[in-house]
């Protein structure tokens, strides 16, 4: 599948301080990317980068197929984005602050202001000033001001922080309908996991700077479908009972609890195994893992906000 954009060992440093190590990432065309980690991970760092907003310490950028360097005339126009807060008049309607962006931008395609309101379900030519809009209304406004152009990629930070439950969803329907019905390959970054599950069709998992892994969503969903806890007398003991036991992929998650992930035995299976080896076996659950467990154990145990 084509790519979008793709990032070759990217590096960001400020003085002594790494912001971004090696990151290499790859958005499909046509698909949502999901740039998942917690706040200060760096996934803005990286979009700062993409955008021209910063520059790279080391390593290179491309998109569609172009290096970044030396092509940004070309490329940037077939970009729409959204980093940080979007500045809009507070005295001026919707669709008047997008036709003052449309000039700023020296655009001349007939509606084009229409349209993007009508892609995010805004009203054109209302009279509501920017000031009175809901949280929700100003972020889909965000949204429509990255499309003006008609972009075929948009690159957004956190396009539903500080949004409730309804705008968070509303923007969520938005975003998947510009993917799914107008085509737009879609670079989204969050801190809120569930979004990114309900949201996106690839995920970078992103911590410290560092890009753990990327996979699709389905990829994860399958992978982490299962693991089962334990709890025994013997921590130590088990771990090493483990260890002898073919395909026993487990972490030890407190002083007398243990994880066993991806296992082909069954429950009772390694019940026995377990107790045969003098293991005393208070508790055995298998439970249906989810995107947060699966984070949480590929960062060290850090959850996320």
């Amino acid at each position: 599948m084509d790519l979008a954009i793709e990032t070759n060992m990217l590096s960001k440093r400020y003085g002594r301080q790494t912001a971004i190590n090696r990151a290499s990432i790859h958005v499909k065309t046509g698909r949502i990317y999901g740039l998942l980690g917690r706040n200060g991970a760096g996934k803005t760092t990286i979009m700062k980068m993409m955008l021209g907003l910063a520059s790279p310490t080391a390593g290179e950028i491309q998109m569609f197929g172009k290096k970044l360097v030396g092509n940004q005339k070309e490329i940037y126009p077939r970009i729409g984005s959204i980093v940080e807060v979007p500045g809009f008049y507070p005295n001026l309607t919707g669709t008047e602050n997008l036709k003052v962006f449309a000039k700023l931008r020296g655009m001349i395609k007939k509606d084009a202001v229409k349209e993007a309101l009508e892609k995010v379900n805004l009203p054109y030519n209302d009279k509501k000033k920017f000031a009175a809009y809901s949280l929700g209304m100003k972020q889909r406004l965000g949204i429509a001001n990255a499309i003006l152009n008609d972009p075929e990629l948009l690159i957004l930070d956190e396009p539903t922080n500080g949004l409730d439950p309804i705008g968070i969803a509303e923007v969520r329907a938005y975003l998947r309908k510009l993917s799914g019905s107008y085509g737009k390959t879609i670079l989204i970054s969050s801190h809120i996991l569930s979004e990114i599950a309900l949201m996106a069709d690839d995920v970078g998992i992103i911590h410290e700077g560092v890009l753990l892994e990327e996979s699709s969503i389905a990829e994860l969903n399958k992978r982490n479908e299962k693991y089962v806890s334990v709890e025994v007398s013997d921590v130590s003991l088990a771990a090493r009972v483990l260890e002898k036991s073919v395909g026993q992929n487990f972490e030890v998650v407190s002083e007398n609890a243990l994880r066993i992930y991806g296992s082909r035995r069954s429950v009772s299976d390694i019940n026995r195994v377990l107790v045969e080896a003098g293991v005393e076996v208070s508790e055995l659950i298998a439970h249906r893992a989810n995107l947060e467990d699966y984070f949480k154990r590929i960062t060290g145990g850090v959850g996320i906000a």
